[in-house]
């Protein structure tokens, strides 16, 4: 019987990562030196936006001045946007000030200028088909 198994997934090959998505790839500029942490977040609603990133956002430690870029794996169709944050001191979320301006570097997908505000997410939205994105997202502190 073992053989038999065996036999069949030779004959009928099945990838278990037929269906993986596809990269969407981040390059960031503009870093005003290597401090903390670089947080690519990436949201796939409204809802989400800004709040609870997908759990394949990746943090990276900063360790010397110049542009990063990251890769963010196995993005299924759909439509997403990304918010970029300098994490200054590591406390994993963007520092505001009292009167609500961010104290660190940000940006977002597909808008240049930071608006008043937090951004809706679709100014900030893309679509992934099935091909590999790049993009770039210079920070920014407003």
């Amino acid at each position: 019987m073992k053989y038999f198994l065996l036999l069949l997934a030779a004959l009928f090959p099945v990838s278990l990562h037929a269906d993986d998505g596809v990269s969407v790839t981040v390059t960031v500029t503009n870093i005003p030196g290597a401090k903390g942490n670089l947080l690519v977040g990436l949201y796939n609603s409204p809802g989400s936006f800004t709040g609870r990133p997908m759990a394949n956002s990746p943090k990276v430690p900063l360790r010397s001045a110049g542009n990063v870029t990251v890769t963010i794996d196995d993005v299924k169709p759909g439509t997403y946007a990304i918010a970029v944050i300098q994490d200054l001191n590591g406390n994993g979320k963007l520092d505001k000030s009292p009167l609500g301006m961010p104290k660190e570097p940000l940006a977002f997908s597909v808008i240049n200028k930071i608006p008043k505000g937090k951004p809706k997410f679709k100014a900030c939205a893309f679509t992934v088909a099935d091909s590999d994105i790049s993009m770039t997202i210079p920070l920014t502190l407003e």
